[in-house]
């Protein structure tokens, strides 16, 4: 096979698995999933701005311009006029705000934090997707490749027996029907080889466009160090299952969905608690500018207190919406029941795929051994003159169909067994398909 696999080199970038897994680590969806993980980090320090001590400065600076009133008459019978006039006012301060207790920031922080623990599992679940859409990407340029090679080994071994048919037939020891037959096999030989260069172009476009690579530049699939018989899975369905359970970050994700809703019910339910707030002030104030910016020694005035808020009645407005909270939890529930039955079912069905595939690779290996002898054997009977073009030439589509079947489930096989990492949630923890 390998001596039929190098007749032809394609001239594009080599790239290797290797490459292909960590750049696939940071393509276009998984950065998107890791800046949804940032907002979900920015989302935890907003919700614990206001458990920490709030400060603030203010000042402030006016004029009043009094109108004269109406003439009064004094106690002792002067008349007095009304007065008309000016007055700066002046002031500085400071607030500190500390909340002492506030169920429903304490519940919105947890929840916040439940949210950040999502949006960590729902990035390697990202990253896990991406990097096993790479693999299989990959596999298919490698496929599309190799059978392009097949194909244009089996245009050269048609040439060569057009040739040789050409030449009995000149020779007078052959008909012109089986050089004619021989002449349209190598034509359609070599259609299906430029066709099978569509098919390489589109797959290094699409793995070049998953990587986020130009899609100009061509890409060729350097051969993994694949052995000749595939290792049978490493577990058992139950280990596997274990296993998924485990590492899967899908189910991280949603494990923590349940846990921020749970979180939002009691946020939800804060509204039925007092909220308890300790305030300092420190103030200054007086009708001109040096009183109030100098002299920080006089004309300053400290305020402490405790404020308790607590809405006894907000007209059915929380217990509608600790209902509401409820229905979200119960939903989130539903939703890790059914993402670990669905884990759950990856996981077989995956194992159940690798096992078919080393089934059928085993085969596939037999099936292309007896398509050479039996090519070997219609050469031999054809220079004998016991056999006409049409029976090499059935031996010739057999062997092709059969090399290009042993590197499609070669091919096959490895993505299987990506498939089932993928599945166990351990493709990114060092696993090697």
């Amino acid at each position: 096979m390998n001596a039929l696999l190098l007749s032809a080199v394609l001239a594009a970038t080599p790239i290797t698995l290797e490459q292909v897994r960590e750049e696939s680590r940071n393509n276009l969806q998984a950065l998107l999933a890791e800046l949804d993980r940032v907002r979900a980090s920015e989302g935890k320090r907003v919700a614990t701005a206001p458990l920490l001590p709030q400060l603030g400065v203010y000042s402030s600076s006016s004029r009043t311009w009094t109108q004269a009133g109406d003439p009064r008459v004094g106690n002792n019978g002067e008349i007095i006029l009304g007065t008309s006039g000016a007055q700066n006012y002046f002031t500085l301060g400071a607030t500190l705000n500390q909340l002492i207790f506030d169920l429903g920031r304490f519940a919105a922080l947890a929840n916040a934090g439940d949210l950040e623990r999502a949006a960590k599992g729902a990035v390697a679940e990202q990253i896990l997707a991406s990097e096993f859409e790479a693999v299989r990407r990959f596999y298919a340029l490698w496929t599309a490749q190799k059978q392009l090679l097949v194909l244009e080994a089996t245009a050269a071994r048609s040439k060569e027996f057009s040739d040789r048919a050409q030449a009995l037939f000149e020779a007078g020891r052959g008909n012109k029907g089986d050089a004619l037959a021989a002449q349209v096999n190598l034509g359609n030989d070599r259609i299906s080889a430029e066709k099978q260069r569509a098919v390489v172009s589109q797959a290094q476009i699409d793995l070049a466009s998953w990587l986020g690579r130009p899609e100009i530049h061509d890409l060729d699939a350097v051969d993994p160090a694949l052995p000749e018989t595939p290792a049978a899975a490493r577990v058992t369905l139950p280990q596997g299952l274990e296993l998924a359970r485990t590492n899967r970050p899908l189910l991280v994700q949603y494990a923590a969905q349940v846990k921020a809703a749970e979180a939002n019910v009691t946020t939800q339910a804060a509204g039925w608690a007092p909220r308890l707030q300790a305030t300092v002030q420190y103030s200054r104030a007086a009708d001109t500018a040096s009183k109030v910016y100098g002299n920080f020694d006089k004309y300053g005035a400290v305020t402490a207190g405790l404020n308790l808020n607590w809405d006894l009645f907000s007209g059915f407005q929380t217990d509608a919406q600790v209902k509401q909270a409820k229905a979200q939890v119960a939903q989130a529930k539903l939703n890790l029941a059914q993402n670990e039955r669905d884990v759950e079912g990856q996981v077989k069905v995956a194992l159940d795929s690798y096992g078919a595939q080393l089934r059928s690779l085993e085969l596939a290996q037999a099936n292309r051994v007896t398509a050479t002898q039996n090519l070997e054997y219609a050469q031999e009977r054809f220079k004998a003159g016991a056999s006409s073009t049409l029976d090499v030439r059935d031996a010739q589509v057999k062997l092709a169909q059969a090399y290009q079947t042993l590197i499609q489930t070669r091919s096959d096989t490895e993505v299987a067994r990506a498939a089932l990492d993928k599945a166990m949630g351990t493709l990114s923890n060092g696993a090697t398909p």
